[in-house]
């Protein structure tokens, strides 16, 4: 159920225009994706790890491992990720993340986590995420040195209108 919903929504993505859409209003996914991501560490009680490798499915106990993009998105998803390394690693959690979900109930309420740089490529911006920073193309940048400290805390931004 919320595997085919992701996979669904990741293939309807049009992957030829990420990257040709930018607007300051984008920075506030960033500053939503790394709130939430906080937050998850601190509702399971989890020693936060770098937003580049969190792969909530993994962290909450999936043991069925990684899973491969061309196995569940169409050609051109594919296509698109096999260039954009971090880009590909966060839809891969996202996808191993509904998966788990379809077993797991307790992780449904975290897909929410990725949603945002979902929804930022959606929209035809992009992103990119190393172990040292996300950058918003072209709207905001974010070091992740203390990115935990600094979100855990923090207020929730409304991004439905991006």
């Amino acid at each position: 159920m919320y595997l085919d919903k992701v996979v669904e929504r990741i293939n309807k993505i049009k992957w030829h225009e990420v990257g040709m859409n930018f607007s300051k209003a984008q920075a506030d996914v960033g500053y939503e994706f790394l709130r939430r991501l906080a937050k998850f560490f601190k509702d399971e009680a989890i020693k936060p790890t770098s937003p580049l490798i969190a792969n909530i499915a993994s962290l909450m106990g999936d043991i069925d491992g990684n899973i491969s993009i061309s196995d569940y998105c169409n050609t051109e998803t594919v296509e698109f990720l096999e260039n954009k390394l971090y880009t590909r690693y966060i839809i891969q959690y996202y996808i191993q993340l509904a998966k788990y979900a379809d077993k797991e109930p307790k992780a449904i309420k975290y897909l929410s986590v990725y949603e945002p740089l979902i929804r930022l490529l959606e929209i035809g911006g992009l992103y990119v995420l190393t172990a040292n920073e996300l950058e918003i193309v072209h709207a905001a940048y974010y070091p992740l040195n203390n990115w935990y400290e600094k979100f855990v805390d923090v207020e929730p931004i409304d991004i439905d209108e991006l």
